[in-house]
C-alpha cells in the first residue's frame, strides 16, 4: 500500500512538472513582462503581428485568438465613457441596457487641486470602463491652455503644466487600478479644433519646452 501512494505521488508530481514546462512563457504571470511580449512576438505570424498595429472598428483593434490574445477594446475619455458607436461609422449603437456616468470636465476636476480626488476620479471612471469591457481608456487630456478659443479646453487641466502633472498622475493611478491601461491624449499644441488635423502649430522652442512639454 505504502509503494502504490508513493507511486501515485510520483505520478503527481511529474504531472505537474509536465504541464508547467508546457505552459507557454507569454501565458506565465510569473516571468517578466518583457520576456513574456517577446515569447508572444516570436510565436506571431506577420500577418498577425500587422494586425495588431490597426483597428478592425472604430474602437477596437484585432486580437490573436490562435493565442489566446484578446481583442483590443478601446473608449474615449477623459470624463466618461463613451457611447457606443455602430462598428465601423461614428453614429450611436443606440444601447439601452446599460448606462454610463458623465462625470465633471477635468478643468473642474485641476480646479479642486487636490490630487486625492484626482485619484477617485481615475478610479471611477476605471471601474465603468471595466464594467463596459473596454481595456484602455482614451484619457486623460493634458494639453494646456494656450488659448480660450480652444473647443477642448474642457478636456484639459488648465494653464499650468505643474498643476497638470501633479493632478494626471493619480488620475493615471486610479484607471489603472482596475486593470484598464490610460492612453495620455492631445499631448500638446493641440490648441483649436477647426481643421485640426491639418493644421500647422507653429511655437517657440520657450513655450514648447517650458509650458507644453512639462
Amino acid at each position: 500500500m505504502k509503494f502504490f501512494q508513493n507511486l501515485v505521488w510520483v505520478a503527481i508530481f511529474s504531472l505537474s512538472g509536465t504541464v508547467a514546462a508546457q505552459t507557454p512563457v507569454y501565458l506565465d504571470e510569473t516571468k517578466p513582462m518583457e520576456d513574456r511580449i517577446e515569447d508572444a512576438l516570436s510565436r506571431m505570424t506577420l500577418e498577425e503581428k500587422v494586425a495588431l498595429c490597426h483597428a478592425q472598428s472604430k474602437f477596437s483593434s484585432p486580437g490573436v485568438p490562435r493565442l489566446g490574445l484578446p481583442e483590443n477594446w478601446m473608449t474615449d475619455g477623459p470624463h466618461g465613457v463613451r457611447a457606443e458607436v455602430i462598428w465601423d461609422e461614428w453614429d450611436q449603437a443606440g444601447w439601452t441596457n446599460d448606462s454610463c456616468m458623465a462625470f465633471p470636465a477635468l478643468t473642474c476636476l485641476a480646479a479642486t487641486w487636490n490630487p486625492e480626488m484626482a485619484l477617485l476620479y481615475g478610479k471611477s471612471i476605471g471601474e465603468e470602463a471595466r464594467y463596459r469591457n473596454k481595456n484602455v481608456l482614451l484619457g486623460p487630456g493634458v494639453n494646456i491652455y494656450r488659448t480660450p478659443l480652444n473647443g477642448r479646453n474642457f478636456e484639459y487641466m488648465g494653464e499650468d503644466p505643474y498643476l497638470a502633472s501633479e493632478m494626471v498622475v493619480p488620475y493615471i493611478e486610479g484607471v489603472q487600478s482596475n486593470g484598464v491601461a490610460a492612453c495620455v491624449k492631445h499631448y500638446a499644441l493641440n490648441n483649436q479644433e477647426y481643421d485640426r488635423h491639418a493644421v500647422n502649430v507653429e511655437v517657440s522652442d520657450r513655450a514648447l519646452y517650458e509650458i507644453y512639454l512639462p
